[in-house]
Formats: structure tokens, sequence, C-alpha cells
């Protein structure tokens, strides 16, 4: 599979599941089982089938969907965890009025209260979603495999068979019949 170029349906994959998860409109979709990493991956696996000249293994679309995966986690981690420290306020607002326990509203509070609590905390909460972006990827680069590629049951060419040998006792000796 040397001759395979990975980069470009890894890129386009990967660009597809970590833009699409932080849209917000479109995050819903994500919150469903991580449907935009399962349609980079699958992305990513048919960008990957049509640029080659062979089949394409399912282990092959586990390896794209992982660069894919590991692209658009990137780019996610990247673009939430901003996003994720300047919605923080009004998040752990929401939880305080949700719990009713006084216990959990005193930890919102000390995390709202402290800037290193709150990198922290969006860190975690983002690299946790990273990590699911990764896995959701692989996921839809073999899904996508199994999908898109068709040529699983062409084999190559067969050879011809070998020539058949005379016997010693036909008198022609040891000469391959025509």
């Amino acid at each position: 599979m040397a001759e395979v170029d990975y980069k470009k349906p890894a890129l386009i994959g990967g660009a597809v599941a970590g833009l699409l998860t932080v849209m917000p409109i479109l995050q819903t979709c994500s919150v469903i089982l991580c449907l935009w990493a399962w349609v980079g991956g699958g992305l990513a696996a048919k960008l990957l089938i049509d640029s080659s000249p062979q089949p394409i293994p399912v282990r092959e679309g586990a390896r794209i969907g992982l660069f894919a995966g590991l692209f658009g986690a990137l780019i996610f981690f990247l673009i939430e965890t901003p996003l994720f420290i300047w919605q923080m306020p009004a998040m752990l607002d929401s939880a305080a009025n949700i719990v009713q326990d006084p216990e959990a509203v005193q930890v919102y509070q000390r995390i709202g209260q402290s800037m290193g609590m709150k990198i922290g905390f969006a860190i975690l909460c983002t690299g946790i979603g990273a990590v699911f972006t990764i896995g959701f990827t692989v996921l839809g680069g073999m899904v996508g495999v199994k999908l898109f590629e068709k040529r699983q049951n062409q084999f190559p060419p067969q050879a011809p068979p070998p020539p058949q040998w005379n016997s010693p006792q036909s008198g022609d000796g040891d000469w391959p019949q025509q």
C-alpha cells in the first residue's frame, strides 16, 4: 500500500470530522454517537478507495480513519477548548440550578472563580471529546471500506497451470506436453 497517498484523504476527512463537530447548529448531530466523526472517517476511506489502484482492506480503513481522527481531534481540541472556557460560566450556572446538592454547587462556583480550574476542566472535557472523535473516525473508516470498496472479491489473474510432464514409459522422455 506504499503507492497510495494517505495525506489528502486524512486531511479532508479530519477537517470534516473536526469542523462539523464544533459548528454550533451541527453539534446536536455530533452528540448522537459522534456522527461527524463517523462521516469524516467514512469520507476519508472513500477518498482513499477512489485514489487506490488496488482493493483497500478494512485494516487500511482503520488506518486512514485513525489519521483523519488525529487531525479532526486536533481541530476539535483547538477550536472547542477556548469556546468551552468562554461558555463555561453559563454552563456552570445552569448546572448549579439543575443540581440540588449544595456541595456540587460549591464545586461549580470554585471552578467558575479560578481561571486555572476553568482551563483544566476545559482541557479535560475537550480532551475526552477528542479521544471519542479519534475512536469514531477509526470506526467510520472501517465502515467506509465495507460500504464503498467494491473490489474486495477481486483477485489478481491466475497464472496458467504448470506444464504436465510425460512419464518415462511413454517413450517421449521428460518433455512437457503442448
